[in-house]
């Protein structure tokens, strides 16, 4: 309290009039620089948290940036504000820098390899080390020590032995220098750096104790086998194969590899992480290059007679009663990569697992027999069992007619569409109109349209444009790179098993394959329309479809990247600071970065409330503004040119044609043009409502003084206008700058309060919200407060916006206190449309005349 009372009567001493003419624009200067700060940091607030709702992928120099920034513009607004107070607020410094800090610390975060052995046998290796050896392999050792089902003999080279091996080869900071200056979106620009940085680490060698551990293993496994065995080497990199993400078919695979060869083709698998499609999934998928370890498999070589890949669950369709089965002779690699013929096989998920042959490239010579197929699906039943969730499995036959499980992996939810409905009412008014094509498999489901693009060779990857239909003759993993830019993928071969359609899938893409002859029938450049579900493609756009089609997936939810921009928003975005006169309302409360914003801009507007007071200069002083038949008290600070010239400053007392501030007059325009007809009628349980909330806190009894009652005051210059109201229960705040440049034009609007309950104010704000959003303001609810926004505008948009919002901040307060009423309520927005209306109706006819 006596702190209180020495700020209310410390004044400075007297100035000269030059004197105090400088410290005003000193004072000024650093208001507006303030000001200029607090939008920029709520902009940059906004639009990260518009990010990370909105699915789009980004990465961490996108979270960088807008971090630093935003951090930036806060620091300006806690300087500005100690200049403003004459050296006052100085521990918001170490408020700042302890939240500052907190958010670095999140962000710096770097993953750990756990475990420190370099290999594990896969006796040894379960679900339990999945941090250690990756989930394909972690999957793989489930599989053979828990599920009783066979796998091929082997072991996993852990991340831990991929950690230590670019240790020691010291490029890792050569390869971040080379990746931090890439640009994605520059195909030539990604395919040149990857190559680069998979030679680099090709070149480099293997740690002798890792080498020797490397060949010691082998040794084990060749004596187990009874002589050297061929074997494969796959990735099994730290998040592939999990729910989040399948990579699938982004890094490398090596095949019969010989026991010289193992260090290489290690070697090459690692490096495989930096593969051009590897870095535009991880952008993606929202995964930073760190977050990835590379685990290795290396297996010995299944002598195949066939394999393929069996879905425990259809992936397209969760209600089906079937199980799918994908089969070609020889290696799986076929199937997985669309370059051969194959078997269909559908099978029932229920005993006895009925077959029913969808598809034989060769009837004559099928893969596998019927009872092969049903052991299959039951192995495959067993699985899904095991992990709990529909699963994706790679298999193989030997000669010895043995089943081999290679992979196991989520299958992932299938891609949705928006509006089934609304697509098959679109679908039923095409029916007349002639596909181009027809047939073929849905790989995955969806409706796009764009040009189409062939890609047949390395240059016509580099030339493939934005939001294109890609068009292959076989649906290779590496085609991945562009799905990110394509609007839908079509194919002469390839079917729903392979990895490009578990990537298309996931990213939602309409994908439709085995399509013979599509690449003769389209033209480059010619637009069409695919609808991979209905497996048809169309000429020209067909927008029926369009306008019904599915959105793409919020790839990034769930994400390293996305987790770590979530949790920095914890201590960037929650506002705790929202009533001023709280005793809480202090630098030492502020817990987030929007809180230290709200602070300094409060204490801000209060400091030039009260420099007239201070400097005992009557011209910089405020004035009640001189008005009969409205609400409460109105008091204005000029803070530059917003008065007529020869305005009498001598007086208390302002009147408001002596007023030049267009966006004061604008509001003030709308606040006059309908006269306050005073509070609702309210029902005997409104004002119980209005009882309680006083009873629960004090500051909204009106017997118990505020020091913000009455306190409305608008800060104005010609062009800038801060509106600080206090009616009742209610606080609002609106600001408004013009000018012929579009990026320093805006209007900004918040409103909290009310003496009714929380459900009343929250459905008050809720309709306060649908008005403005119907005049085109952002808008953003939380709890009883709004916040609302519009910028880069011509001046006469925001002045008509400025008007309307002038007429609801006198007239939608104390509604909360019948918002119960349905009655009321409906005759109450009935009222405010036609007010508004005829409002902005005689603006137009004014600015005709």
């Amino acid at each position: 309290m006596l702190d209180f009372l020495a700020r209310l009567f410390r004044s400075q001493p007297r100035l000269a009039p030059e004197a105090v003419q400088s410290a005003f624009r000193d004072h000024y200067r650093s208001f507006r620089a303030l000001i200029t700060a607090n939008n920029n940091a709520l902009e940059l607030m906004s639009a990260t948290e518009d990010m990370l709702r909105s699915g789009r992928p980004f990465g961490m120099a996108f979270v960088r940036g807008e971090m630093t920034a935003l951090t930036v513009n806060v620091y300006k607004m806690v300087r500005s504000l100690i200049a403003l107070s004459d050296g006052r607020y100085q521990e918001l410094d170490e408020r700042f820098k302890k939240i500052t800090d907190q958010i670095e610390a999140i962000l710096s975060r770097q993953p750990e390899a756990a475990g420190s052995a370099q290999i594990l046998d896969l006796t040894v290796i379960d679900r339990r080390v999945v941090d250690q050896v990756g989930a394909k392999m972690a999957n793989l050792g489930e599989i053979r020590n828990h599920v009783g089902l066979l796998v091929p003999d082997g072991f996993a080279i852990t991340a831990a032995a991929a950690r230590h091996f670019m240790e020691s080869t010291r490029i890792q900071d050569e390869i971040n220098r080379r990746l931090k200056t890439l640009d994605v979106a520059d195909l030539e620009s990604l395919y040149l750096v990857s190559t680069a940085i998979q030679e680099l680490i090709a070149a480099a060698p293997l740690p002798a104790d890792l080498d020797t551990l490397l060949h010691e293993h082998y040794g084990h496994l060749a004596e187990r086998c009874g002589g050297a065995p061929a074997v494969s080497l796959r990735s099994s990199a730290l998040g592939e194969d999990s729910q989040h993400g399948s990579f699938a078919g982004q890094y490398r695979t090596r095949l019969n590899v010989a026991a010289e060869a193992i260090v290489e083709a290690y070697k090459e698998i690692v490096a495989s992480k930096y593969q051009s499609q590897a870095i535009v999934y991880r952008q993606q998928r929202g995964y930073r290059h760190q977050d990835v370890f590379m685990g290795v498999g290396c297996l010995v070589m299944v002598d195949a007679v066939c394999s393929g890949v069996a879905y425990s669950h259809a992936p397209e369709d969760e209600r089906s009663p079937w199980l799918v089965i994908h089969a070609a002779h020889g290696l799986g690699n076929q199937v997985v990569d669309g370059s051969s013929a194959y078997d269909l096989l559908h099978i029932l998920r229920e005993s006895p697992h009925t077959v029913a042959v969808a598809h034989l490239a060769d009837p004559a010579a099928p893969c596998l027999s019927e009872d092969q197929a049903r052991e299959l699906a039951r192995q495959a039943l067993l699985i899904e069992a095991h992990f709990g969730t529909p699963q994706d499995i790679e298999w193989a036959l030997d000669r010895q007619g043995r089943l081999v499980i290679l992979q196991a992996r989520p299958i992932g939810a299938p891609s949705k569409e928006a509006s089934p409905p609304r697509l098959q009412a679109a679908r039923s008014l095409v029916e007349g109109q002639t596909p181009l094509l027809a047939g073929g498999v849905t790989a995955s489901r969806g409706v796009g349209a764009g040009a189409v693009h062939k890609v047949t060779c390395a240059l016509d990857v580099l030339n493939f444009p934005r939001d294109a239909v890609l068009a292959v003759e076989t649906p290779y993993p590496e085609w991945a790179v562009l799905l990110d830019r394509a609007a839908a993928v079509v194919s002469e071969s390839g079917q729903a098993a392979t990895h490009l359609a578990t990537v298309a899938r996931e990213f939602g893409v309409p994908a439709l394959f085995d399509l013979p002859g599509a690449l003769k029938q389209l033209e480059n450049g010619q637009t069409v329309t695919v609808d991979a579900t209905a497996r048809r493609i169309y000429d020209g756009r067909v927008e029926p479809l369009l306008e019904a089609a599915r959105h793409r997936p919020n790839l990034m939810e769930g994400s390293p990247i996305h987790n770590l921009l979530q949790e920095a928003l914890t201590l960037i975005t929650p506002l705790h600071l929202t009533e001023p006169d709280s005793p809480f309302f202090k630098p030492v409360s502020c817990r987030t970065l929007h809180d230290i914003t709200r602070f300094c801009h409060e204490k801000a507007l209060t400091e030039m409330f009260n420099f007239g007071h201070r400097y005992g200069a009557k011209d910089k002083s405020a004035k009640q503004l001189y008005v009969v038949g409205m609400p409460a008290q109105w008091w204005v600070i000029n803070l530059e040119d917003g008065f007529r010239p020869d305005t009498d400053l001598t007086t208390p007392f302002i009147r408001i044609e002596d007023i030049v501030s267009e966006p004061m007059l604008a509001i003030w325009r709308g606040m006059t043009a309908v006269p306050w007809q005073g509070p609702p009628p309210v029902s005997m349980k409104g004002l119980g409502s209005i009882i309680a909330q006083s009873a629960m806190n004090p500051q909204l009894d009106p017997a118990v003084r505020s020091r913000m009652a009455g306190r409305n005051y608008f800060l104005l210059s010609r062009h800038y206008c801060n509106l600080s109201v206090r009616l009742g229960y209610h606080f609002a705040l609106a600001e408004a700058s013009f000018s012929e440049l579009l990026t320093e034009s805006y209007v900004n609007f918040q409103f909290q309060g009310g003496a009714a309950d929380e459900r009343r104010r929250r459905r008050r704000v809720q309709i306060l919200g649908d008005l403005l959003r119907e005049i085109d303001f952002r808008v953003e609810i939380k709890g009883d407060a709004l916040s609302a926004r519009i910028e880069k505008r011509p001046v006469p948009y925001l002045k008509e916006r400025l008007v309307v919002l002038g007429y609801l901040l006198i007239h939608t307060r104390q509604v909360d206190m019948v918002m119960d009423e349905e009655g009321y309520i409906g005759r109450y927005l009935d009222r405010i449309h036609a007010d508004i209306a005829r409002i902005r109706q005689e603006m137009n006819e004014g600015d005709q005349t």
